[in-house]
């Protein structure tokens, strides 16, 4: 039997240097947890892929929003066609953000997790989580990033001395928190044996590296296992 336990409360409260096990509850592999640099390198390639695919959808979709606003200010039909576009194309330039985590996180792995070699999984089943929880995770990542876009604008834009209307900045004050629980959810993953930010505990879900199998099948120049652990797998 394996001497590797399923990570406790006890494993989380470990000193400094200790790297917590975990161990799949189908007994197929035992992992360590990415540490915070692997799943940096993870987190910049998917963003940057994602805000990539944004800016390429946002060309056609801002043509369209600026007939759009056209038609609004100058009152066609009452305005309202004109204002329906505007909403519209606002909303379908999130699509492709949140279709890339709802249709890559129930297979464990992302572009940038398969990149530093991580993988993303319900500590419940040891599997990549289902669409329901993945969309969810989704527009809950979506909002973050976007606080964190606010915040950055907020931070190095030169001053033109207008003062935000009241609903821009309640807008603005939402986003600094939201980005004050990104910092402290990042922070997390560094103080904790686990690795797990905030996220990660709120969605049940661990990032994983180094993946050992509990019964290895060896061959010729080492084990030859290979772990299927995407949703359907």
């Amino acid at each position: 039997m394996s001497s590797f336990k399923a990570v406790n409360v006890r494993d989380e409260l470990a000193p400094g240097g200790f790297r917590a096990k975990y161990t799949d509850p189908r007994h197929r592999y035992v992992a360590t947890f990415a540490p915070l640099w692997r799943r940096a390198v993870a987190a910049t390639i998917d963003w940057g892929s994602v805000y990539i695919v944004f800016l390429i959808v946002s060309i056609p979709l801002g043509t369209i929003q600026a007939l759009g606003r056209v038609s609004w200010e100058a009152g066609d039909f009452g305005g309202r066609p004109g204002h329906v576009l505007v909403i519209v194309t606002e909303l379908l330039t999130i699509v492709p953000i949140v279709a890339y985590w709802i249709l890559l996180l129930p297979t464990s792995q992302t572009l940038g997790m398969r990149a530093a070699d991580i993988r993303s999984v319900s500590r419940r089943t040891g599997s990549g989580i289902s669409y329901l929880r993945a969309t969810v995770r989704a527009f809950v990542a979506t909002t973050f990033a976007v606080a964190v876009y606010i915040v950055a604008m907020e931070e190095t834009a030169v001053g033109s001395g207008e003062e935000l209307d009241h609903t821009s900045q309640l807008l603005v004050d939402a986003s600094y928190v939201l980005f004050g629980i990104g910092c402290l959810s990042a922070l997390a993953i560094v103080l904790t044996p686990t690795r797990r930010s905030l996220f990660d505990r709120l969605f049940g879900t661990a990032m994983l590296d180094e993946l050992e199998a509990v019964d290895p099948h060896m061959g010729p120049w080492g084990p030859m296992d290979a772990f299927d652990t995407s949703r359907t797998g």
